[in-house]
């Protein structure tokens, strides 16, 4: 590794090891913002502007981009998962400015979709629209490596076979290869592998955003969809990253406190979609039943038939949104056709760094190194998986 990189290395290494305090963020980085098309603002900052209205092309798509002084190592084009913040997220952003700090330039779209927490097929599009602007200011030949985060993996691995003569590299990490496996297990908690399901803990905050996706294919009079969308995305606003909601019971007060703004005939629905009233597995079940292949887009099995650049696979093992069977999968489909790594550590969960024993931190750091140095070959990825 290169003298620079190994600089790199060490920054990484410093700042995303569970010694590293998860609020502390590297100084000295700057983030600046250019538009790829103007329009309405999706997401929470939407709502709260007023400026906000049902994703199209009418919706703002906007990027952050992250730079530290000095010439930089490479580029990363991040893929946020879905959150009504995108890259405003403290979590992303630290996480951003710690690859900036690296010596990295740092892309990272708000993506209006996934900002108003839906799964659509347009995500890919609007994706490969700042890929193709982020390529046309880069110097000719140039690639850059496409780091996506949870439900941010389809669209990278999709735009990495649109576009291979930009891509230097896939890494995701907590993503997925069967969508209807990992959105089945945000109600049940079961990992599905083709050698047997495996129970696990799951995060209870995540099915509002669950059943806002699966609306369409609930038993709703599509006038009384808007009421009940709504209701969930607040449910979210109010209770996502705080981690001790997820213990039993203390997701009621706010469900309660939100019921009223739907439909009396509603109500027990949205209980139930924000998992304080039994029945949510059963209703899934019927609804992705009843939708069929109209969530077949969502799938990223067929990029990885077309795909040409290597992929990197990491996920945490207790990630408890989406499980790490699906990392594996992911690995199993990308190795047949691509030079691929499969990176799987205990080091992190899907929302951030855990806290290893002593004897687990010994056995975690093989695969905290390979990590940093992949992040660290930002760029150049293939060149470090040949």
């Amino acid at each position: 590794m290169q003298v620079d990189r190994l600089g790199a290395l060490s920054a990484l290494l410093q700042w995303l090891g569970p010694w590293a305090p998860t609020r502390a963020m590297p100084r000295r980085v700057v983030r600046t913002t250019w538009i790829v098309r103007r329009g309405d603002v999706p997401g929470r900052r939407g709502r709260k502007t007023g400026a906000r209205r049902a994703p199209g092309p009418r919706t703002r798509l906007e990027v952050h981009e992250f730079r530290a002084a000095g010439p930089s190592l490479g580029t990363f084009l991040v893929t946020p998962g879905l959150h009504f913040d995108g890259p405003d997220d403290p979590r992303f952003e630290r996480f951003c400015r710690v690859l900036a700090h690296a010596g990295f330039r740092v892309v990272v779209p708000m993506l209006p979709t996934y900002a108003e927490l839906v799964v659509h097929p347009s995500v890919v599009d609007e994706l490969e629209l700042v890929a193709r602007e982020l390529a046309r200011r880069m110097a000719p030949g140039e690639r850059f490596t496409l780091f996506s985060i949870s439900f941010g993996s389809w669209p990278a691995l999709e735009v990495a076979a649109r576009l291979p003569d930009h891509v230097d590299a896939v890494v995701t990490f907590g993503g997925y290869t069967d969508f209807d496996a990992a959105i089945r297990f945000c109600v049940d908690g079961v990992m599905r592998r083709p050698d047997g399901h495996v129970k696990l803990a799951r995060d209870p905050l995540n099915q509002p955003a669950l059943f806002l996706n699966v609306l369409p294919w609930l038993d709703v009079a599509e006038d009384a969809r808007l009421a009940l969308a709504e209701a969930w995305r607040e449910m979210t606003y109010r209770t996502w990253g705080r981690m001790e909601l997820k213990a039993p019971g203390r997701l009621s007060p706010f469900a309660d406190e939100i019921a009223p703004s739907v439909p009396s005939e509603q109500r027990e629905l949205f209980l139930i979609g924000c998992g304080v009233r039994d029945g949510g597995a059963d209703l899934v079940e019927r609804a992705l039943a009843r939708a069929g292949d109209a969530v077949r887009f969502a799938s990223p099995r067929p990029a990885l038939d077309r795909i040409a650049c290597p992929v990197v696979v990491c996920h945490g093992r207790d990630d408890d949104v989406i499980p790490w069977g699906e990392a594996e999968k992911l690995y199993d489909a990308a190795s047949r056709r691509v030079p691929s790594r499969l990176l799987l550590t205990g080091l992190y969960g899907h929302t951030g760094a855990g806290s290893p024993s002593p004897r687990g931190l010994v056995r975690e750091a093989w695969t905290l190194l390979e990590l940093a140095r992949v992040l660290a070959s930002g760029g150049r990825v293939r060149e470090l998986l040949r």
